[in-house]
């Protein structure tokens, strides 16, 4: 049953993986799910805790349970292991996850996000300080590989939008001369602050509370400027604003760092990666103007903002649509 999201499912495909995701979805609805990850107990005792039908409960629970989203012992069901930890770790938890694809019908006929992570910064503040220990838990793994990967033995370093903090932490537990500066609104910075002193870099973390756009830093003073998961939260010109604003603080010898799910194609309406495509759709259902920019457009903002030589950086343990590009900053002429 399994499907490899880096080929075209076929139709079967995807009627095959259709039963259980509606029984993923129906229990979701009915509080089965949760019910599962609160205690262990027959299917006749969550049907009458939860006014559901016997047979369908037992069935819906057969379902997920073959499918590895429920334990099943001794006639009882119970979250597997597996569930525990997406709810416990995924960003938001899986219920959001699963809030955002019930959310798909509606999408598709009023065109507005059951959230907007991109919204005002009240909204994202709101989200933010959800899924950012998520973000975190998600992308650890990948951060000490790209730390590992940075030719970098000291310096100053710029976080925009930190969330948790994941990328440049891990750089400043690597470097011991690294100092980060580290930007994200109000409510999310306190993230950052709690995960530098857990890695003992606390007294290298300065955290700046307030909106990228908002706060001005200066000219070519960090050897390492970083826009992680960001860039799809707005739109194209801000997006080319925002590089342009971070490049201007990159040092003429410093790295560029870009991470981000970025587009195949010109256009996200046609994504031929069934990934990229299922992403930019998702995306769609979560932010009111998010974009999953292409490659083509963010090489080109790297470029008209000065920005020299790029080159992407495999990141084994990302996702594998994750792309992390690095750009070397260049010298200015002197006005």
């Amino acid at each position: 049953m399994a499907v490899d999201l880096g080929r075209r499912p076929s139709l079967k495909d995807l009627i095959d993986l259709g039963v259980p995701t509606a029984a993923l979805l129906a229990a979701h609805r009915h509080g089965l799910l949760g019910a599962t990850l609160e205690r262990s107990a027959t299917p006749d005792e969550f049907a009458r805790e939860l006014n559901l039908d016997v047979v369908a409960t037992r069935l819906t629970l057969n379902v997920l349970a073959t499918c590895g989203v429920l334990v099943h012992h001794d006639s009882r069901y119970a979250a597997s292991p597996e569930l525990v930890a997406w709810e416990r770790d995924a960003p938001g938890g899986v219920m959001v996850h699963l809030r955002l694809l019930e959310h798909l019908p509606e999408l598709l006929v009023t065109g507005k996000p059951l959230i907007a992570m991109d919204g005002t910064l009240r909204e994202r503040a709101s989200h933010f300080t959800t899924v950012a220990s998520g973000l975190g838990n998600m992308y650890a793994a990948a951060a000490g590989e790209l730390a590992q990967a940075m030719a970098l033995e000291g310096g100053a370093i710029l976080d925009l939008g930190a969330g948790s903090g994941v990328w440049s932490l891990a750089m400043a537990a690597r470097w011991p001369d690294a100092r980060v500066t580290a930007v994200d609104l109000p409510e999310v910075i306190e993230a950052v602050r709690r995960n530098a002193v857990a890695l003992n870099v606390g007294s290298r973390v300065a955290t700046v509370a307030g909106s990228y756009f908002d706060i001005d830093f200066p000219d070519a003073a960090y050897a390492v400027v970083i826009l992680g998961n960001l860039l799809h939260l707005e739109t194209a010109e801000n997006a080319a604003l925002l590089v342009r604003k971070a490049a201007a603080a990159l040092r003429p010898d410093g790295t560029f760092v870009v991470i981000d799910i970025l587009g195949n194609t010109a256009s996200e309406e046609y994504e031929r990666d069934p990934a990229h495509a299922m992403y930019a759709l998702f995306l769609a259902s979560r932010t009111s103007q998010g974009r999953m920019h292409s490659r083509a457009q963010v090489l080109g903002w790297l470029e008209s903002s000065g920005l020299g030589q790029v080159r992407p950086l495999n990141l084994p343990s990302a996702p594998p649509q994750l792309d992390c590009l690095l750009a070397r900053g260049v010298a200015r002429p002197k006005q």
